[in-house]
């Protein structure tokens, strides 16, 4: 048992070696990097969640996975547009323009055309305004003045913001004298090298804010906790799940302090970008529209009714699943597990790295169920092969059989024995 870290360690490192210098067919890449991620995360969760036994120290862990990271930046971005639209909305966010104002396809911008990366972007993507909130494209922003035309830079600030995250959850694992090799589950997740640095996902910059949230709760500092969670939510919006939680446990007078900062952080980052009006959110309404992908219980639903029917019933169950969390006497971090999971039950779209704000809080708090959920996400990506092979958008079956087929049965079993998000404090 001593011996797992260091195993996940290997394992992952020479999987991202391959993935990082691999120059062959998108399909077989795609393959690799999928079937990878699931037998590299199934080591980590074990090494990470075991419950005895010393972990190695926490500089090994950080240096390990810095290395992990580091053979991966020479990879081919041809996976996902969405680095390619954080590079073209950085230059035109740098040339004095509101992104929000212009699809990519406007003729207003066309002085601005002319990189590389411009052309991953797809003609439906160019037609479509941006969807990131004003943190995320102020950090797209600096990642293209550091590397013009490159993705370097914003990899880089990638890896500052989660050295700062796997610091704040060293020092509270500390602080709380819970288990230090818990961090493996951060630092060496298969989800984020496969699902975010390979294709480029802004979701990993929120990870210190999503720490520091928890942190902040933990030691009673609402408005500690308002300023993080505001920032999270400015690079996307998912991490506002926890905020349920935090207004139990601070109870309402405090709760006051958390929400007013909360709000006053997001209109602050909101007031440079105000004359696009609606613009602002119209693409984040589109997407929660008309957007299908790997679900759960929507994708049930949009057999049995029209999308947008089954959409509405999803979220109305997950409201209802997230107010029955207010009832049931447990702690924060397992509120917060609880409001995970109902997210993971009924959000109609679940692409592997929205899962990344789970990822702080099983570090803090194991849960098999959501564990599961985060190792086998990325087979969802093998949907690509047939999208690059024929064009057609269809995920295979047994894909999602496995992955929440493994979430489901662990999650009724840690509810019969009481594991993770169902164990109380």
């Amino acid at each position: 048992m001593r011996l797992l870290p260091f195993a996940a360690f290997g394992l992952l490192f020479i999987a991202a070696s391959v993935a990082g210098f691999f120059r062959g067919s998108l399909p077989a890449f795609i393959w690799w990097t999928s079937l990878s991620a699931a037998l590299c995360g199934i080591l980590v969760a074990a090494a990470g969640a075991r419950r005895s036994g010393r972990g190695p120290a926490v500089a090994l862990v950080i240096f390990g996975a810095l290395l992990v990271r580091l053979v991966l930046l020479p990879a081919p971005h041809e996976l996902s547009e969405d680095a390619a639209r954080y590079h073209w909305d950085g230059k035109v966010l740098a040339a004095g323009i509101n992104p929000y104002l212009y699809p990519p396809s406007a003729t207003e911008l066309d002085d601005l055309r002319g990189d590389d990366l411009d052309e991953l972007i797809s003609d439906k993507s160019r037609r479509h305004l941006t969807v990131y909130p004003p943190l995320a494209e102020l950090v797209f922003t600096a990642g293209y003045l550091l590397t013009p035309g490159r993705l370097l830079g914003m990899q880089l600030l990638w890896m500052l913001a989660e050295l700062a995250a796997w610091l704040i959850l060293a020092r509270e694992l500390s602080a709380t004298d819970r288990p230090r090799h818990r961090l493996l589950l951060l630092a060496f997740s298969p989800l984020l090298v496969f699902a975010g640095y390979l294709p480029g996902h802004v979701d990993l910059l929120y990870l210190p804010f999503v720490a520091g949230f928890l942190v902040a709760v933990r030691g009673d500092r609402p408005v500690v906790a308002g300023l993080m969670i505001g920032l999270a939510a400015l690079v996307k919006p998912f991490p506002l799940l926890l905020l349920p939680a935090a207004v139990l446990e601070f109870g309402p007078r405090r709760s006051v302090r958390m929400l007013l900062t909360l709000f006053g952080i997001v209109l602050l980052f909101y007031l440079p970008f105000l004359p696009a009006g609606y613009k602002l959110v119209a693409s984040m309404v589109l997407m929660a529209e008309k957007w299908s992908f790997n679900g759960s219980l929507a994708a049930g639903l949009e057999r049995l009714m029209p999308m947008t029917s089954a959409h509405v019933v999803s979220w109305s169950v997950f409201l209802l699943l997230l107010t029955a969390t207010f009832r049931i006497r447990r702690d924060f971090l397992s509120r917060c597990l609880l409001a995970c999971a109902a997210f993971a039950i009924c959000t109609p779209t679940l692409f592997p790295w929205y899962l990344t704000f789970f990822l702080p809080l099983l570090v803090l708090r194991p849960d098999p169920a959501l564990l599961a959920l985060t190792v086998l996400a990325p087979l969802s990506d093998l949907i690509l092969i047939g999208y690059l092979t024929n064009q057609t958008w269809h995920q295979p079956l047994w894909t999602g059989v496995i992955e929440y087929g493994a979430f489901y049965g662990l999650l009724i079993a840690g509810a019969r024995r009481r594991w993770g998000m169902f164990a109380g404090a």
